[in-house]
This record gives structure tokens, C-alpha cells and sequence, in this order.
């Protein structure tokens, strides 16, 4: 009771927001989980009728949609952990943020009803395909009534969760006021603590989520493809310049906004030019070759240019707390004290 008191405070909206994120959350991952066993159902099928010989393209493109059901439900529980995090921290800006993602996901789940309907509308052989499919499973798209609920869930669950934002985004606001007073210079200091600490975890989530397509991708077509696809070499080239570096990138920010050193942020973003110039790399790569990235070609290039803005973004709010660094401004803030107001 004491670490519910702690978390969410007397508030009875930042309560009632919790268990509707949290029953989004489980209603959309129970439904998410049955539109993937539809799903690897009609991947199956055609594996098993050697679809991935003589229509490799169309095979890999099914078998890459599975990878965007799971990130999916690990959206869902990016969205619960945000939200928690968010009402601990009384942080404005990332609540804001939170409504916007859940637009974005409301926004995907129609684009996910559109890709599995639409599937083999381009494949020279798409009349076998599905006949082949009805054939085995009954009817194909099965999984066309659970993507409905999800649209339909995802609709009802964004206007509740605006609605509630709303009425936090006012009690975080007079916490706030509360702690800090009328003081400028601290709140424009906290505004960007906010921000920044936002994109941070915003970013975390984005360059996880365009990996994972990227490595389904080249694991995928390796598959598929011939000898000459070195996917070995592949696999080790992302890993060392995309992983490693953003993942130092990743621990260089806290550390240098927790210490406050000048150094480590410029650190930072010395190792964020580095990232931004790999996914250039990479966006350059998916655009120069549509066959290879097909199906998976548009939503590598919306993370791809995303990532880029979360990178320019944090690179802004870096200049502008370096500028503070060593000041002790940012340690002035106890943010447990606002958990508790």
C-alpha cells in the first residue's frame, strides 16, 4: 500500500488512468496474440507448400508482418511502464508525449488491419496463394475480427486516456508551481530536464523497435536468399555500429545529466552524430533496394526518419543543459518530492 500511496499519490485520476492504460494494455496484447496464431497459421501454409521457393518475395513479406504483432504488444507495455514512470516523476511533458503515442498506436492498428487484408495484392500468384490457404484453414484472414477489436479498442481507449490526461496534466502543473514556485529560471531548467529525460526513453524504445525489423529483415531474406547473402557479416556490422554505440549513447545522457558534467553530454552527442550517420547509412540502404525491404521498406524508413528527429531533438536540449552544466541547477530538484505532493 505504501509503494501505491508512494507512486500514485491521493489522486483519484491519476488511478482511474492506470487501471484503463492497464486494461488496454491486456485487452489489446490478448487480441494482439490471437492475430499472430492466425498469422504464423498462413505463414505455415505456405512453408509447407514451398511458397518460399518458387514466391520467396510474398513468403519473407509474411513472415516479416509477425515481427510488427510483437511489437505491438511490447508497445502496449512500453505504454503502461511510461505511464507509471510519468505520474512518479509528474512529468508534463512526457503525458503529453504519452497522448500522442497512443494516437500514433490507434493510428497503427487500422494500418495493421489494411497490411494483413492487402498482403498478396501484389504477388503474381496471389489467387493460388489464397485458394491454397482457404484450402487448409477455412478462410483466409482469419484474423480479420480481432484486428477490428483492436482498431475499435484502441479508438475508445485513446479518447479515455485524453480525457484523463487532461485533468493530470492540471494537478502535475500545480505540484509543480507548488515545489518551484514563480521562479523562471528553475522552471525553464526543469522544462528541460522533462524533455529531455522524455526523448531519452522515447528514443530507447524507437532504436529497439527499428533493430528488431531490421535483424527480422536480414534473418528473413538471408534465408531466402542465395549464398552470395552474407548474413553473418550483416548481422555483425549492425550490431557493432548500431547497438554498442547507441547503447553507450543511451548510458552517456543519464550519466552525464545525473552528474552534470559538461564532457560526458558532449560525449553524447559525439556518439549520437555517429548513430545518425549509420541510420543514414541504413535509410539509404532500404530506399536503394525495395525487393530486399519489401514489406518491411515503409515502416524502416518511418523509424528510420523518427530516430533522426528524436536524435536532432535530444541534440538541442543537450546544448541547452550543457550550457547549465555544473551550475547544480538540475540537482536543486528532489523529484520525489513532486510523488509526494
Amino acid at each position: 500500500m505504501w509503494i501505491i500511496s508512494r507512486v500514485f499519490g491521493e489522486s483519484r485520476y491519476t488511478r482511474l488512468t492506470f487501471i484503463t492504460t492497464l486494461i488496454q494494455c491486456l485487452t489489446v496484447i490478448t487480441f494482439e496474440a490471437i492475430i499472430y496464431v492466425y498469422h504464423t497459421q498462413e505463414v505455415n501454409v505456405l512453408s509447407t507448400e514451398q511458397f518460399n521457393n518458387t514466391n520467396g518475395v510474398e513468403y519473407a513479406n509474411a513472415r516479416s508482418l509477425s515481427v510488427y504483432h510483437i511489437l505491438f504488444m511490447i508497445a502496449q507495455l512500453f505504454m503502461v511502464g511510461m505511464f507509471i514512470d510519468a505520474i512518479y516523476q509528474k512529468n508534463t511533458i512526457q503525458l503529453i508525449a504519452l497522448v500522442c503515442f497512443e494516437f500514433g498506436m490507434t493510428i497503427y492498428s487500422g494500418i495493421q488491419y489494411r497490411q494483413a487484408a492487402t498482403l498478396f495484392d501484389n504477388a503474381a500468384a496471389k489467387a493460388t496463394i489464397i485458394a491454397i490457404i482457404e484450402a487448409k484453414l477455412g478462410m483466409f484472414h482469419q484474423s480479420y475480427w480481432a484486428e477490428l477489436m483492436v482498431v475499435a479498442t484502441m479508438v475508445v481507449f485513446m479518447l479515455i486516456f485524453t480525457a484523463f490526461a487532461y485533468k493530470l496534466y492540471q494537478e502535475f502543473g500545480w505540484s509543480i508551481y507548488k515545489k518551484i514556485g514563480a521562479d523562471l529560471a528553475m522552471r525553464d531548467v526543469y522544462k528541460m530536464y522533462q524533455i529531455f529525460m522524455m526523448l531519452l526513453k522515447f528514443d530507447v524504445f524507437f532504436f529497439l523497435s527499428l533493430s528488431i525489423q531490421y535483424l527480422v529483415v536480414l534473418v528473413v531474406r538471408g534465408n531466402t536468399a542465395g549464398a552470395n547473402f552474407n548474413l553473418s557479416s550483416l548481422l555483425i556490422k549492425h550490431i557493432l555500429l548500431s547497438t554498442i554505440v547507441t547503447v553507450v549513447m543511451m548510458v552517456l545522457a543519464f550519466w552525464g545529466l545525473k552528474s552534470e558534467r559538461r564532457t560526458v553530454l558532449y560525449s553524447f552527442m559525439v556518439c549520437g552524430v555517429c548513430s545518425m550517420a549509420y541510420f543514414i547509412y541504413l535509410l539509404v540502404d532500404v530506399n536503394n533496394n525495395p525487393d530486399f525491404y519489401e514489406g518491411s521498406r515503409t515502416f524502416l524508413t518511418f523509424f528510420c526518419k523518427l530516430f533522426f528527429l528524436l536524435l536532432g531533438e535530444e541534440g538541442e536540449e543537450t546544448k541547452s543543459l550543457a550550457v547549465d552544466g555544473d551550475s547544480g541547477c538540475l540537482s536543486a530538484f528532489s523529484w520525489s518530492d513532486f510523488s509526494e505532493n
